[in-house]
């Protein structure tokens, strides 16, 4: 069937609309904006990281526009940062000046005297300023940074993965079509849980009696990219509220390890040395790999490693003969959240 000149015309016009939005964002001069990221204390030491970059003004809410999604997606990505800035961190009458890398990163990793808790969790806030501005005219850049500095009261702490964990990723999906489906074309509101996780973090979190306020931390191996999507999501899920560690999207990783989820779990074993953890990741990568590498590594520390399998492929049944073969530690290969809430429930965990 033949299609109408105006039917061209009118097709002609959108994809033109479609490729001017994504030119702009490649064109336009943004103003610069200060992201941080959730940090985490104790009551001696502080950690901090953010990011200084040009404002790509990403759309935030819900949306049925996949273009919208996809362009969201190229700006999360496509980002201007500002290299070798200084950056001023101020909180609770103390003040700590950092630099940023060649990527726009600062990190905080200090002592520091922590004010005196009033609630069994507490969500500090900090101001993040950018100083040294050189045109007078240039307004003060500042942003609010949180940081977590969890209660006394824990049992236990919890660490989890994020992607086919807490968040339906679809990294075992046929030639990963699913995963960039969900990826480029949906935004927050989109994104489905796994099941059953909601419930089961929020167990966690009250612990085996219920009146326990157990921190939680999401260290994925996901880029600092996609920090927002990810925070957004959380919100929307009414997940526990913890700090996202991710990654650094760069060709070369700045102010990161090779190993990012081993280096970033075993900072976050060093600043609670009296809480021990749960873990949690599935079995699409390397996450039993990794857990077990740690349990090993911080004898008596880890209570339990919880690996979620969805789909029967050859990394699944790698990470249940790497479980089998240490039995000694208490990790185990899972179908289900109720399956982890039953073992909890075992264990004294919930």
């Amino acid at each position: 069937m033949s299609q109408s000149p105006g039917y061209f015309k009118n097709a002609a016009g959108k994809v033109g609309n479609f490729l001017d939005r994504i030119s702009n964002i490649f064109d336009s001069e943004d103003p610069i904006i200060i992201l941080p990221y959730r940090g985490y204390a104790n009551e001696t030491r502080i950690y901090v990281k953010g990011r200084v970059l040009e404002n790509e003004d990403i759309f935030i809410g819900q949306t049925e526009n996949k273009i919208q999604n996809l362009i969201n997606t190229v700006k999360r990505f496509e980002t201007d940062e500002m290299a070798f800035a200084n950056v001023r961190i101020s909180i609770h009458n103390q003040v700590f000046d950092v630099e940023t890398d060649t990527e726009g990163y600062f990190i905080l990793d200090s002592e520091w005297n922590a004010p005196p808790k009033e609630k069994e969790n507490d969500w500090l806030t900090a101001q993040v300023e950018l100083i040294g501005l050189t045109n007078e005219d240039q307004a003060t850049i500042t942003a609010t940074a949180e940081i977590y500095l969890p209660s006394k009261n824990a049992d236990y702490g919890v660490i989890s993965d994020i992607d086919d964990t807490v968040l339906q990723s679809h990294t075992t999906s046929r030639f990963k079509l699913k995963m960039l489906y969900a990826t480029f074309l949906q935004d927050a509101s989109k994104r489905l849980p796994m099941e059953g996780v909601v419930e089961l973090f929020q167990a966690f979190v009250k612990g085996g009696d219920g009146k326990r306020t157990n921190p939680i931390f999401y260290v994925s191996h996901s880029p600092w990219n996609i920090y927002d999507l990810l925070e957004q999501f959380m919100e929307m899920q009414k997940l526990p509220k913890g700090p996202l560690l991710l990654r650094d999207f760069g060709i070369t990783p700045s102010g990161e390890y090779s190993n990012h989820k081993i280096t970033t779990i075993k900072h976050i074993l060093a600043m609670y040395p009296n809480i021990p953890f749960v873990l949690l990741g599935d079995a699409s990568q390397k996450d039993a790999d990794f857990y077990l590498e740690l349990a090993k590594s911080f004898p008596d520390r880890i209570k339990a490693i919880y690996i979620r399998k969805n789909k029967d492929n050859k990394n699944a049944r790698r990470s249940a003969e790497l479980i089998e073969a240490n039995s000694n530690i208490n990790a185990i290969l899972v179908n289900s959240s109720a399956e982890m809430i039953a073992h909890g429930k075992q264990h004294g965990l919930l």
